[in-house]
């Protein structure tokens, strides 16, 4: 009786979880496909890909559909059909939308440098969202989002996507020379002044604590604040920066097992275990 019981218990557990599985899919769509070095991702619905806000490749990301805020260090703005977002590697940025079902994008991601070194060093600067996107430009975006949709692996479309983005990229680079950081202000000047405190101190020791003292306010103030703003808690937002930083040393062949000090850890272990939880792989694999 105890294993009959058991057995139905897992079961039951079972098509629970395949049921959520099945209801989450059935609002979700997405294609990825990966061409020298670039990721093109095609998705409809709530992101997959919650909690990777701050990461060590450029994205362009084309807001297909959906409403809601952009949230980034600098700026929060509304969201609006048809723009362009260029995000540059090591920015946090997230998008809070008023409804995750409605969210459509295609998303560019690629390392730097690149091939194209020149145009996404001069493109990719600072964050920028342009909101009068080109028609020509919106129709290649379009029509890559729809051949990456409907189409298999292979290298066809790999070579016809990253013709794609060789397309857009000379585009912007050509036809909107003057792209540049949005006038938008943080609606909470707390934010400005907290997050250049800890770009300045990222490699001593930081708390809540300490940086609430150093901008005069309660550790419940600018907790609260800092997740209103930006939907992060502070301690996430340190240690996902300076794993960035670390992840920067490691690729200019640094040891892995000497520079996490330099980047404010006091031991290895809990080093490695955030490097693996951001990247999905041990730091020695980025050396």
């Amino acid at each position: 009786n105890f294993i009959n019981v058991n057995c139905n218990f897992y079961k039951y557990i079972a098509k629970t979880v395949n049921m959520l599985y099945t209801k989450f899919m059935e609002k979700y769509f997405e294609k990825k496909l990966t061409y020298n070095q670039i990721t093109f991702r095609y998705a409809v619905g709530e992101s997959i890909e919650k909690g990777n806000e701050i990461h060590p490749y450029c994205e362009i990301l084309y807001f297909m559909d959906g409403s809601g805020v952009f949230l980034s260090e600098q700026f929060q703005e509304n969201t609006q059909k048809e723009s362009l977002f260029l995000i540059p590697d090591g920015n946090y940025h997230r998008f809070q939308l008023e409804n995750q079902n409605n969210y459509a994008r295609l998303v560019i991601t690629f390392p730097r440098p690149s091939i194209e070194g020149e145009i996404v060093n001069s493109l990719m600067d600072e964050i920028k969202i342009i909101k009068d996107v080109r028609e020509e430009i919106k129709e290649t975006l379009k029509r890559m989002a729809e051949v990456l949709s409907s189409s298999d692996d292979s290298t066809a479309v790999g070579v016809y996507l990253y013709g794609g983005f060789l397309t857009v990229m000379a585009d912007l680079s050509l036809f909107t020379p003057s792209l540049e950081l949005p006038t938008f202000t943080p609606k909470n000047q707390l934010i400005s002044s907290c997050i250049k405190y800890i770009d300045e101190n990222l490699t001593e020791n930081l708390s809540v604590k300490i940086i609430a003292e150093e901008m005069n306010v309660s550790e419940a103030t600018l907790f609260k604040c800092f997740k209103k703003n930006l939907g992060i808690s502070v301690y996430k937002y340190i240690l996902e920066k300076r794993l960035l930083m670390a992840h920067k040393l490691i690729r200019s062949n640094k040891n892995p097992t000497k520079i996490y000090l330099e980047c404010g850890y006091t031991d290895y272990p809990a080093f490695y275990k955030g490097y693996v939880k951001m990247f999905g792989h041990p730091p020695s694999k980025d050396k």
